[in-house]
């Protein structure tokens, strides 16, 4: 499902990009509803090379990437449509996590890949994991704030209020209101170590990419990778990249067949 409201409406009359921005995204709406796949890529990706990425500008990229793949039905996405599809829904994830329509996508794309399971997360990781992820880092921010500043009223309301049960009620709500803020700020920062801590890439070939033992094209080839796989990034050199997969194997791969996040 293609995302047609403009996010461009307060820049109507901005300076030349903005206004070239709002033009292209519109171009790529309207191609996009008349299947011409190559033209909304060309108008989505034109928007974010004036700047405006957005999560909204990456997941319909990431769509009319998708649809452009799936249109040649002889041989789908032959040209590398479904690992830039999966990496501009990923794009779209990092910058807004709570983002639905990416989250079903992207999972819908990966399912055309050879990746490999994750390794297993314990119960509690899943279900911290998903909380942190139902807002970007500075939403729980924001919450954080709201919180410490309501446990302050409340607790100023404690001090100076001559009502016993009034005193009782402000009282437990700070404590209420003190431990939402913790633990907001307990995700707010999560979210962000989690964004900072761990670069991660998508393959982007036609097929599928060599993942070698060493940075060397003579080394053993470890793993045959197709598009769209993505993984972590470890170190690199100026033609090679070390990479995690899911399952937790390294190897080294060439710099141009992947693209960072």
């Amino acid at each position: 499902m293609l995302i047609v409201a403009t996010i461009y409406s307060n820049v109507a009359t901005a300076a030349s990009p903005a206004t070239t921005a709002k033009a292209r995204w519109t171009a790529g709406v309207e191609a996009y509803a008349e299947g011409n796949y190559t033209a909304a890529v060309e108008a989505f990706e034109d928007v974010v090379d004036l700047g405006y990425a957005t999560a909204e500008v990456y997941y319909n990229l990431g769509d009319a990437y998708f649809k452009l793949g799936q249109a040649n039905t002889s041989h789908p996405f032959a040209e590398g449509e479904l690992g830039r599809s999966i990496l501009n829904f990923s794009r779209a994830l990092k910058l807004n996590p709570a983002m639905e329509d990416a989250a079903y996508n992207l999972d819908l794309a990966r399912d055309y890949t050879n990746d490999t399971e994750p390794l297993p997360e314990s119960f509690i990781k899943r279900m911290w994991h998903s909380l942190r992820d139902n807002m970007t880092s500075n939403g729980w921010a924001i919450l954080s704030v709201v919180m410490l500043a309501l446990t302050l009223l409340l607790v100023l309301v404690y001090l100076l209020a001559s009502r016993i049960a009034l005193r009782k009620t402000a009282f437990f709500v700070a404590i209420a209101t003190a431990l939402i803020f913790i633990l907001s700020t307990a995700l707010s920062l999560s979210q962000r170590t989690a964004q900072l801590s761990t670069e991660r890439a998508v393959v982007i070939c036609n097929d599928t990419a060599p993942v070698h033992a060493s940075p060397n094209s003579a080394s053993k080839v470890v793993r045959q990778p197709s598009q769209g796989v993505i993984v972590d990034i470890v170190r690199g050199s100026d033609e090679w990249t070390e990479i995690a997969f899911a399952d937790g194997e390294k190897g080294w791969i060439r710099n141009n067949t992947i693209e960072r996040i």
